[in-house]
């Protein structure tokens, strides 16, 4: 009997060693592809911030010619009114 629960010992032991084990490994590899992923993540968020950039900077221009074009049409408006 003593023989059978120092086997089953052994074996709660060995199986625990081995989960604790597992767990430290999934834990490193974890942490290296969260590592991976937000180097990833960063430079993904810098060329979306580049390209909103661009976007933004090409939206006011727009704007800037769209407000030219107003100013031009009001002032040949009120010259043809004042004909």
């Amino acid at each position: 009997m003593e023989n059978i629960t120092g086997i089953l010992c052994i074996l709660l032991l060995s199986l625990w060693l081995l989960l604790a084990l597992f767990w430290i490994v999934r834990s490193i590899i974890d942490a290296v592809e969260e590592h991976k992923r937000e180097k990833r993540n960063a430079a993904l968020d810098a060329e979306r911030e580049q390209r909103n950039a661009k976007w933004e900077a090409e939206r006011q221009q727009i704007e800037r010619d769209r407000a030219i074009r107003e100013v031009e049409y009001h002032e040949a408006r009120m010259k043809q009114l004042n004909e």
